[in-house]
Parts: C-alpha cells; structure tokens; sequence
C-alpha cells in the first residue's frame, strides 16, 4: 500500500482503497529490513557469530523474494551501537547473536568487556521503535524472559528457555530465515526451525519459544516491512481497535498514524490509554481511511494528518473542518469534541487552489 501522491487535475482523488484495486500482493514492492546483532565479550566463551550470520544472509539470498529484504550486520555491538542502528536502519526484525542470563543479554563495552542489560532496560529501547519492529529473535541462552517482555513492544519475539547450542542456533536460525524469504508466516517459519533441529537430532529442540503480542496471530503474520500496509497488518489484529475499523483495515483501507511530535499525553497516562482509532470519511470523495491518533490532540492536527497525505506538497493550500454532526474548531482536542474509538468523522475542504480542485460541475 503506497501513499497516495499529489492530487493531479484529471484525477483529484485518490483510489478508494489501494489494496482492492491492485492485485499485487499488499507487500509486494516494500522492503523487509533485517538487523543482525552480534556480541561476543573477550571474557564470556567464543560464539560462531560470523557462521550464523553468514547462514541468515545465505538463507535470504536464496529464497523467492530476496530482493524485497535488506540485511544489516553489527558487530561488537554495544548499547550506544544498539541504538544508533535502531535509530539509523529502522529494521522490522532484529535478531540478536551472543550470550544471555536469566533477565538480561549481554552486549559489550568500548573495550570488549561485558555490558549486561535487562529485560526492562531492553524493552525501554524498543518501546521507541515499535512502528516498524514486527519480530525480534534473541538468539541467546534463557533469552525466553527477555522475549517475554519485549512482547509488549513487537509482534512477535522468539527466545530461548534454555542453553542453546552453537549448532542448534545456527540451525534454527537457518531455517527460520529460509522460511521467511519465502514469504511463511512467522509461525510457520518457527515451525520450520524447530522441525529442523529435531532432523538433525539436536537436543534443543524444545529450547526456542515464540511469543506474540496480544492480539496476534503468528500463524498469519508474515513480514510486511515499514509500511502504512504493515502497520494496517497490525491493526487489524489489534483488539483496541474497535472491530468495524479492524474489518476496514483487513479489506485494504488506508491507514494513517498521527505524528507523535503532536501527542500530548499527561504523566498519570499512558500513550496507550490515549489511543484512539477513528473512521475518515471525505465529502467529495468515497475514500476511507482509519487514522490511530491521541484523543488529546487537536482536530486541527487530525485533519491536517490527511491533507499532508492527500497532498503532500500543497496541503497548506487547502483548508479543513473536521466534523462529526456539526463543525468543530481547529484548536479543539478531540476528547472535548466528544469523539471516541470507532466514531465517523467526516472531512470538508475548502479549494483555494482552482486549477486542481474537483471540478463541481454536473455531467
């Protein structure tokens, strides 16, 4: 699902819904990005690093759909390279290589010694980059509480219950890969992994667990990269998301997110508990959109979210009301205009610009 482009003269509007008038499929074309982490401290025991990396990318580089994912390595990583690649590559799985304890992984410092970190200090990091992440690997010793906790940040996260080989990782994560490039879905590819561990005769087995978000469904999440289509993927698992907007979102409807630089959530609140989703309609238009927003944010920067969509170069050129049974001010927040998870709204513009505008003559 792309975004829609400017609005041209022959045609002002966008296409209703960009997943039913395409036959493509919705992730055709969208790059699937991949972090590999790697961190072996010179005071833990050696890890085969490059072995298991090398096999991931071989994995990716000989399925079906190679060309739509992109694979990044670090190595040595410490906590500042940790965000810095977060930060810089926006990855949608971050697999993570090296050693792990009972609550913590373990990542090194500037001089190659350990750097533990926690379950919560981990999944503080990645509670910032939960637009793109989708599935975490940590392919790491009694890595399962850890992939516990990042739940709540990804949508799915694979850790291990127990010690886990240098074989069996490497194994796994040979088959979890290959499955994936072939466009399975993460339960599937998990399937895959463990299956052959159990061919090879490797008693880890049972070791791997795979967790997921709630709302999730791992037997029907395949990778979908950075996308509005990913993030429809994911609301239309979401249980908050009131289940009419959840049936848009799974017939391909555009799917906006409003920017977080115009959330203003009070400190007795989370980010969550200010969610809600609501159903754009358009006037002149049969177009639908869901758009994710704070109920503390301002009608005026709900509707501005579309115009920059619809019009991404010209947008201030054109003026908006957001209405639900009558006209509501521009500085009103949208918790004081009385709207709720699941409300139609509806959009009227104001043309100040003619030679684009819809022509409003009759046929």
């Amino acid at each position: 699902m792309s975004s829609f482009g400017p609005v041209s003269a022959v045609h002002p509007w966008p296409k209703v819904v960009a997943l039913l008038l395409d036959d493509r499929h919705p992730c055709e074309g969208i790059l699937i990005k991949i972090l590999l982490l790697a961190a072996n401290p010179r005071d833990t025991g050696p890890l085969r690093l490059g072995e298991e990396t090398r096999k991931i990318e071989e994995k990716i580089r000989e399925s079906s759909a190679a060309q739509r994912f992109s694979v990044r390595s670090a190595w040595a990583v410490t906590i500042d390279e940790l965000l810095y690649q977060l930060n810089s590559f926006e990855p949608n799985v971050v697999h993570f290589i090296g050693h792990g304890g009972a609550d913590q992984i373990v990542l090194e410092t500037t001089t190659g010694t350990s750097q533990p970190l926690t379950k919560e200090a981990l999944s503080t990091i990645f509670s910032h980059f939960r637009q793109w992440l989708q599935v975490v690997v940590l392919n790491a010793c009694y890595s399962a509480a850890q992939a516990e906790k990042l739940a709540e940040q990804a949508d799915a996260v694979i850790g291990m219950t127990d010690q886990v080989s240098d074989a069996a990782a490497i194994e796994f994560s040979a088959a979890f890969y290959r499955a994936l490039g072939f466009g399975r879905s993460v339960e599937a590819a998990f399937a895959q992994g463990v299956g052959m561990l159990k061919v090879d005769g490797l008693p880890d087995a049972d070791v791997p667990k795979l967790i997921h978000r709630r709302g999730v469904d791992p037997a029907k999440l395949v990778l979908a990269g950075a996308s509005d289509a990913a993030m429809s993927i994911r609301r239309a698992e979401d249980p908050r998301v009131p289940a009419k907007l959840r049936q848009h979102l799974q017939n391909g409807c555009e799917f906006l997110l409003l920017s977080e630089k115009s959330v203003r959530v009070p400190e007795q609140h989370s980010a969550e508990e200010n969610r809600i989703f609501l159903e754009l309609g358009m006037r002149q238009s049969n177009a639908v959109f869901v758009i994710e927003v704070n109920r503390l944010s301002t009608v005026g920067e709900a509707a501005t979210v579309l115009a920059q969509r619809l019009l991404p170069t010209d947008y201030h050129w054109y003026s908006w009301t957001l209405v639900k049974h009558e006209a509501l001010a521009t500085k009103l927040s949208l918790a004081m205009a009385g709207l709720r998870s699941g409300d139609h709204v509806m959009l009227v513009g104001n043309h100040r610009m003619p030679e684009w505008a819809p022509s409003r003559r009759s046929r």
